[in-house]
């Protein structure tokens, strides 16, 4: 309760302000404690939480988000207006691309207890597309203008952030729409390049800031465990029916690891259906293999 008090007194202050950078991370974060209050009404069975019920959660949720967003394509394109394609302006896509993957998680999480069920997973996925759009963009582009996103430690991060909260989709019953084997193929190359740059130091110095926090058995691990848990999914996936028809359901008992901080409108078509049927597995091998 705190938290989402002290948010709200942040954007109140950052639009007396008109601090549009800040009011846009004030909504994200906003936003995203309703996904973590929405989970917990899940996980638990409130009727009401914080004073708040499961409509008002979706609703300021939705509002949050889209004004998220909003702020972050007026920002990127004034950064465009103002220096083109640069690096600062690669570091607001980034950071746009993140609001978007934090939306698609909500609206696809909320989507049964959403007044337009086929807006919310509609718009969900189309965010994921976005958001996939945007990250390739700011890989294949970061290298011709400088721009080397944060650092390995900072992509390797991100992507298993992706990975994390793509399998709490495929969990809810949604099929793989990203192609998470990407994902763990850029994580594990990530990996094996922080490895190396390690194992290549002629003198003893500090390690790759991939494993300041995290020694390189802690960081493989993490994929290690990502990869485990997609292998069981897609097992308990061919144990299925053709037949059965998966529901969406909540997981409550998983925690959201896609910490990406920084209205209704008409039906749209579902652009996904529930899973019934296997992804194929993807090319990479345990990172317990690269050390």
């Amino acid at each position: 309760q705190r938290a989402i008090d002290a948010g709200r007194e942040a954007l109140r202050l950052f639009t007396k302000l008109q601090n549009q950078k800040a009011i846009g991370i004030a909504n994200n974060n906003l936003g995203e404690a309703m996904l973590s209050i929405y989970r917990t009404m899940q996980k638990t069975s409130a009727r009401t939480l914080y004073g708040l019920d499961t409509s008002k959660v979706v609703e300021r949720g939705t509002v949050f988000f889209q004004r998220a967003i909003d702020a972050g394509e007026e920002a990127l394109k004034e950064i465009s207006n103002k220096e083109g394609f640069s690096e600062n302006y690669l570091i607001f896509m980034q950071q746009l691309s993140n609001r978007y993957f934090n939306r698609a998680m909500f609206l696809l999480t909320v989507r049964e207890d959403h007044p337009n069920r086929g807006y919310a997973e509609s718009q969900g996925m189309m965010d994921l597309t976005t958001c996939k759009d945007m990250d390739r963009e700011v890989v294949d582009n970061g290298d011709r203008v400088g721009f080397k996103g944060g650092g390995k430690d900072v992509y390797f991060d991100l992507l298993m952030s992706r990975i994390k909260g793509l399998l709490l989709l495929m969990k809810m019953g949604y099929t793989d729409a990203w192609g998470i084997d990407e994902l763990f193929d850029g994580a594990r190359n990530a990996l094996t390049s922080a490895l190396q740059h390690q194992h290549e130091q002629i003198h003893p110095g500090p390690n790759h800031a991939l494993f300041l926090d995290l020694e390189p058995a802690g960081q493989m691990q993490r994929l290690d465990s990502a990869l485990i848990e997609y292998y069981l999914l897609l097992h308990s996936r061919e144990k299925q029916p053709k037949h059965h028809h998966q529901q969406h359901q909540h997981d409550g008992d998983d925690d959201d690891d896609n910490d990406n901080d920084d209205d209704d409108v008409g039906e749209m078509p579902k652009s996904m259906e529930t899973a019934t049927a296997t992804s194929p597995p993807p090319t990479t091998t345990s990172s317990s293999a690269l050390g």
